[in-house]
């Protein structure tokens, strides 16, 4: 996959911008505040329909402009070229006055789509510095990670996850009705029997996407560092020490039914559902030490960013073509080492859009086809 042509229309700090792009490594350049993390988040957005950096997407538009405009075109070994489109129009009070909701439209090949459609249209892997919260933050993050790249690879996860969502603030209204007696348990069965449906479904595809991840991860982990170390994800159910394995969504369903019957009494004392995905857990070793808990930050930068470097791999094998790979200001974090081995396994084989504060600090790979940009206050210079 790449991104041939990237076009902005008052976007954050672009009024207008018409980028072509090719096969290699993009390097954008430039001091802080100037733009070039809002260039990988316009690819990110209009590949999966959301900001990596805000859920308030009113940000995305321009102070002085109502609408913003994103479209980018594709080319695919599987699906040919194609172009999407997004935007964002700012939403008005009864006033008329500017609120903070915005309306979204989407193109695909001028055809308008739903939001759901994008899911696994454009394989992307984006790494941002604020990435190594997947290791040391809290475990809202980690469950974050999995179910933003689920959705984006998998519409089936995407609808999924958006029913279980539902199903856990109804289910939560009818537990604080029952703790306040305005409620029978029969009202609750319903819902159980939901979350049980729609928890078993993601539940069979997250552990999947686990194993995965750990057959490349060690290998990767190993090539970042040139040590024997090996890195290892385990998904741990709420409450559960050992790793859960792989199985089917009748049998996770099964589980979480005879979980939920167990925790009926404490659920209601709580007025909250405490059993389900929603409540799960990623544990992060290297050679069975907890990372989290014991790594020094690099090692915890590092074990994030193989993370991402693992998904990459990871999506390559299963699509048959590498995803695009987004890197903002991470390559000058890295020792030399690091840096070196992370730009071999990438820049040979895909797209690599990368931002930096400073060009000589990263350490341009020898091989492959490299391109310079600056960006200065909304505009890009190419360095020919």
């Amino acid at each position: 996959m790449e991104l041939r042509r990237l076009r902005l229309t008052q976007y954050r700090n672009y009024p207008a911008l018409d980028l072509p792009l090719s096969a290699g490594m993009h390097v954008f350049a430039g001091a802080n505040a100037q733009g070039k993390t809002n260039l990988l988040e316009a690819v990110y957005f209009a590949a999966t329909g959301h900001s990596p950096r805000t859920h308030q997407e009113h940000e995305l538009i321009a102070w002085e402009a109502d609408v913003a405009r994103v479209v980018a075109d594709f080319s695919s070994t599987q699906r040919g070229t194609f172009t999407v489109e997004a935007s964002l129009g700012r939403k008005l009070t009864p006033e008329g006055r500017r609120a903070t909701g915005v309306s979204k439209r989407w193109k695909v090949n001028e055809t308008p789509r739903q939001l759901a459609d994008l899911a696994g249209l454009v394989p992307v892997v984006l790494f941002l510095v604020d990435d190594l919260d997947i290791i040391r933050g809290e475990p809202a993050r980690r469950r974050s990670f999995l179910d933003t790249d689920l959705a984006a690879m998998s519409r089936t996860y995407a609808w999924a996850l958006r029913q279980y969502t539902r199903v856990i603030e109804q289910r939560n209204r009818v537990l604080k009705d029952l703790r306040d007696g305005h409620a029978a348990r029969e009202d609750l069965l319903p819902w159980n029997e939901q979350l049980a449906t729609f928890g078993g479904r993601l539940l069979e595809v997250r552990t999947r996407f686990i194993a995965d991840i750990n057959t490349v991860s060690g290998t990767v982990y190993q090539g970042l560092t040139g040590s024997p170390q090996q890195l290892a994800v385990t998904y741990l159910r709420d409450g559960d020490e050992g790793q859960t394995a792989p199985a089917t969504r009748e049998a996770f369903a099964t589980g979480l039914r005879d979980a939920l019957d167990a925790a009926h009494a404490e659920e209601i004392r709580r007025g909250s559902s405490l059993v389900g995905p929603h409540r799960d857990e990623l544990r992060f070793t290297v050679d069975a030490r907890d990372v989290r808990q014991f790594g020094s930050q690099g090692e915890q930068r590092t074990a994030a960013l193989a993370l991402r470097v693992a998904e990459f791999t990871l999506l390559h094998r299963l699509l048959g073509e590498p995803p695009v790979m987004l890197l903002d200001d991470i390559l000058s974090e890295l020792d030399r080492t690091r840096r070196g081995a992370l730009l071999d396994h990438l820049a040979p084989v895909a797209q690599v859009i990368v931002t930096t504060t400073d060009i000589d600090a990263i350490g341009l790979p020898a091989h492959g086809h490299v391109r310079l940009y600056q960006v200065a206050r909304g505009e890009v210079k190419s360095e020919e």
